[in-house]
């Protein structure tokens, strides 16, 4: 006889917006995302994530996928995928736990399991830098090193 398991996820820290899995609405990532993108978004938020909690893991996650549901989003196609040799690096054989952590953030966050931490926002960027498109955005959010920015309204 088998035994299905709950779907229900703890996370190590029980303050953090992880920890349980609440059912949330799912992003809106505008087009499908096929098995290539989960990896390509998912390396990214453990490119940018590494070392830090699942808060900043999820509100990169968010950030990416809300960046992906806008018109802008179309960027993160085929292109981003081709200059991301990061990414195959960050999913080589054995898989680092770092990385698998964030990959596990990320698939959390795409199944509607954590709710929005930045309202929004679709861009970041570390304390320390000012790119040029902050100037045009409101910020929504500060979560670890980032700022986080949606488009003015």
């Amino acid at each position: 006889m088998t035994r299905s398991l709950p779907v229900q996820t703890m996370m190590p820290n029980p303050s953090s917006a992880l920890s349980p899995m609440r059912n949330f609405d799912q992003p809106s990532v505008g087009s499908v995302i096929c098995g290539r993108d989960l990896l390509v978004l998912g390396a990214a938020v453990a490119h940018f994530g590494r070392g830090l909690s699942e808060d900043v893991l999820a509100a990169l996650s968010w950030a990416l996928l809300n960046r992906r549901g806008l018109s802008e989003g179309a960027d993160m196609g085929p292109a981003a995928q081709a200059a991301g040799s990061w990414a195959s690096a960050l999913l080589s054989d054995p898989l680092e736990q770092e990385t698998a952590r964030a990959l596990a953030v990320f698939m959390q966050v795409l199944a509607g399991g954590v709710p929005d931490p930045i309202d929004g926002a679709c861009r970041f960027h570390c304390h320390d830098e000012t790119p040029k498109w902050a100037d045009k955005m409101d910020i929504r959010a500060i979560v670890g090193p980032y700022l986080f920015y949606a488009p003015r309204s």
